[in-house]
């Protein structure tokens, strides 16, 4: 243990509180294990153990270091903490040697000390599943699932990763658990299969990386969506009315990885035009190569107007785009817009305004991921992939003229990387391996796999709704995909091609707001929410007082601010971040509750304002004359 740093006092308070509630579970335990105490007895002492093993563990006490200021109350209390962190120690140690000796259960010998009862995910399978399962629900573990409902029907081996998507997200506030803690309760004397802990751990990562996406654009995605909601009105169309449009038409979905550069010239020689849908990054290489692209489709809330700068967008049919792109983007001349939802969280904001018939298209975290699922809602049934790298095939970032400006950095030992944007963005991370069409591997990263696999799964769970259907992979220097076959020969395929002009399709899909008095009552709707977002503001003034003058004790001053908050979704994603560290940190202790409710009252306030203000500005955007009404267009 490290013995100088800067350890608070509010701090080192916690850690003291949750090492003397361990202690004291631990003591309990040891002496009702001496003397010999029923079984439920020495059950309970274990989960109480558990339990405030977790809250002690959340404080980090490896880390904890002397005081700043090193005045006789911190060295004092810093001497308490060590002298109790040798012993929680020791105690452990023996705890865990009695576990593995002990006629304890089974499912106690697997658990350990380390499970969490109130967070971790336990999955319980076997002939005994269900007493199982009640006894562990009684003693309070809330998060407990049944392997029956996760595997394969008839093959109780397998895994199926739509069930247990499924399952995964019938659990209340899932994001709350911790790596590695997906526990496999298999019956006395089964082992768990390896496949099945490999699905499980690779849900859980999907969860985890789902969860760090929100906390780290939630913020974004509140304050874009409302910026984009007067041209989502007037220029948005319901990408259901699509369905079966370009029924029997081959489709080209285009990634912007490096080997588009090598499949330009294929998609330029077709002889009859596929219906071409790129992705937002892809469009510029597409364009300045003389091929116009369909459909442009845009997920990430952090890419810029920049990929579109300087291109001609007159001969595109519409841009598929998520709610909360940057405003910008949308600002690109006046196409007609095809918007979605990609997760819950936008959703969330398109039914806080009223029913725009926006639907929710789940999405890997790739915008690959929505171009294949759009190509199968409009009826394509043979759909070719170019430039769907999934790694960086030559040690590059991009196809030529994509994401121009943005780089890639790979260490000299190829274990690790960074990505810079041009506009700020930066990711670092691990590198791995992953095998190409043409047989050497390229290296990828953990993230840029994840949507690979996505995508396999997809193409495993169309095909047993559609056997008819074909992709083919021409990304001869990408990734292998599963369930794509992959085109050595590009000049001996032949794109299908759409039988109906797109730009004619939309021509016959009506905006949201086609009328006036259409716009008038969306812009009478977000008056609500300003209203609605100015009273949560006033709620939050009300009870930082209070706080700040010692009446908010008890917290009901703050029931005020809850209730107003339950009709303000844009505001708990704006403070998502700050909101998961005052959940991680109340798992530890309440100690310091009052002063962090305070904080987060003043700070919720602050934001309700802001967010009120842009839902004001876009009111008053949809009650002036639409000048931008959108014309018919020809080719």
């Amino acid at each position: 243990m490290e013995s100088i740093s800067h350890t608070s006092a509010a701090d080192l308070n916690e850690k003291l509180v949750a090492a003397r509630r361990y202690g004291h579970a631990q003591q309990a335990l040891l002496e009702a294990i001496v003397a010999e105490r029923s079984a439920h007895v020495i059950a309970h002492g274990l989960d109480v153990v558990r339990i405030c093993g977790a809250v002690f563990n959340g404080t980090n006490p490896d880390a904890t270091r002397f005081a700043e200021e090193l005045s006789p109350r911190s060295i004092t209390d810093t001497a308490a903490f060590l002298s109790l962190f040798t012993v929680i120690r020791q105690t452990d140690k023996m705890l865990g040697e009695w576990l593995q000796t002990a006629n304890v259960a089974h499912l106690e010998r697997i658990f350990g000390l380390d499970v969490d009862p109130r967070n971790d995910v336990i999955v319980v399978a076997g002939e005994q599943a269900s007493e199982v399962t009640g006894e562990l629900k009684q003693r309070g573990y809330a998060r407990v699932l049944r392997w029956e409902a996760m595997c394969q029907e008839g093959a109780p081996a397998e895994a199926d990763p739509t069930r247990i998507d499924a399952a995964f997200e019938s659990i209340q506030d899932l994001a709350v658990c911790r790596p590695g803690k997906v526990w496999l309760l298999w019956g006395e004397g089964a082992a768990c299969p390896d496949s099945v802990r490999a699905v499980l751990d690779d849900r859980l990562r999907r969860v985890l990386m789902n969860r760090h996406t929100v906390a780290s654009l939630g913020d974004r995605w509140a304050r874009q969506f409302v910026q984009n909601l007067p041209a989502l009105g007037r220029r948005g169309r319901d990408i259901g009315q699509l369905r079966g449009a370009f029924a029997g038409s081959g489709a080209v979905i285009v990634g912007a990885g490096p080997s588009l550069d090598g499949s330009i010239e294929w998609l330029r020689q077709q002889s009859t035009r596929p219906l071409i849908i790129a992705s937002h990054k892809a469009a510029k290489t597409l364009l300045r190569a003389g091929i116009d692209p369909d459909f442009i489709v845009m997920l990430d809330p952090k890419q810029g107007a920049r990929h579109l700068a300087g291109c001609d967008l007159s001969r595109v049919a519409a841009l598929i785009t998520e709610v909360a792109v940057d405003p910008q983007v949308l600002d690109h001349g006046d196409l007609p817009l095809l918007p979605y939802c990609s997760g819950t969280e936008t959703l969330g904001l398109v039914s806080a305004v009223g029913d725009l018939r926006i639907p929710l298209v789940r999405s890997g975290g790739s915008v690959l991921h929505i171009a294949l699922q759009f190509a199968r809602l409009v009826g394509c049934e043979r759909i070719s992939l170019l430039g769907a790298d999934f790694g960086f095939p030559g040690e590059r970032l991009y196809a030529s003229g994509a994401g121009e400006g943005d780089t890639l950095e790979l260490s000299e030992d190829r274990r690790t990387y960074v990505r810079r944007a041009l506009d700020g963005n930066s990711r670092a991370g691990l590198l791995i391996g992953a095998l190409a069409n043409d047989g050497s591997v390229i290296p990828t990263t953990i993230e840029l796999d994840h949507y690979r696999s996505w995508a396999e799964q997809m193409f495993l769970d169309w095909r047993r709704d559609c056997p008819q259907l074909e992709v083919f992979n021409l990304s001869s220097a990408g990734a292998q995909l599963a369930g794509a076959v992959w085109v050595a020969d590009p000049t001996q395929h032949v794109a299908s091609a759409q039988p109906v002009e797109s730009i004619q399709v939309m021509q016959s899909v009506p905006a949201f707001l086609a009328k006036r008095d259409e716009e008038q009552a969306l812009a009478s709707r977000l008056r609500t929410k300003v209203r609605k977002l100015r009273a949560l503001g006033q709620s939050c003034a009300r009870a930082a007082s209070a706080a700040r003058s010692g009446r908010a004790q008890d917290m009901r001053v703050y029931a005020e601010v809850a209730e107003h908050a339950v009709e303000c979704p844009e505001v708990s994603l704006v403070l998502t971040r700050r909101l998961q560290v005052i959940d991680e940190q109340s798992q530890r202790s309440t100690i310091d509750a009052p002063q962090r409710l305070l904080e987060l009252a003043e700070v919720t306030g602050e934001e309700a304002d802001s967010v009120a203000s842009l839902y004001a500005a876009a009111a008053r955007s949809l009650s002036k004359k639409s000048t931008g009404r959108l014309v018919a267009r020809g080719n």
